[in-house]
């Protein structure tokens, strides 16, 4: 029997966006944008069922810098989800996560919350890796989303 560990499960970040909810939209969906928030080059189309080939330009990428991901969802304006291998962690074709952005219209402008889970499923061995690296992950996407998608809206 096997026992998961709570907090090693999923990864939950929100950000206030101060742009019109289409705005942040195209910023998470279109590949020219993504790939300039995201800091990876996109070979293909945002279209569930879609693998997409994506290259890391980020400069503290270490390692192969190429990865994948397979988009599940896209529900325009609302939620856009994918699975993909977490972090380093590409050791399994079964050791994937999933990945849901959900945007909010408020007041204010747009809250962004993005969900990761299925950590469980990764091996013990590189789980508490593959969760850290993608928690700080998260942090530093989200807020290049937010200058990214207020900067040219």
């Amino acid at each position: 029997m096997s026992i998961a560990t709570p907090q090693l499960t999923k990864i939950e970040k929100k950000v206030l966006i101060r742009a019109p909810r289409s705005r942040v939209w195209r910023a998470l969906t279109t590949p020219a944008e993504f790939s300039k928030w995201f800091s990876a080059r996109v070979e293909g189309s945002f279209v569930p069922g879609e693998r997409l080939e994506m290259v890391s330009t980020h400069p503290a990428c270490t390692g192969d810098p190429r990865f994948y991901l397979i988009v599940d969802r896209m529900e325009p304006e609302h939620t856009f989800s994918w699975r993909w291998h977490p972090g380093s962690a590409k050791a399994d074709e079964d050791d994937t996560t999933f990945v849901k952005f959900h945007l909010e219209e408020v007041t204010e402008g747009t809250v962004v919350t993005v969900t990761e889970s299925g950590f469980d499923h990764i091996a013990l061995v590189r789980r508490a890796k593959a969760f850290e690296e993608n928690t700080r992950g998260w942090e530093i996407q989200l807020e290049s989303l937010q200058q990214h998608a207020t900067q040219t809206a």
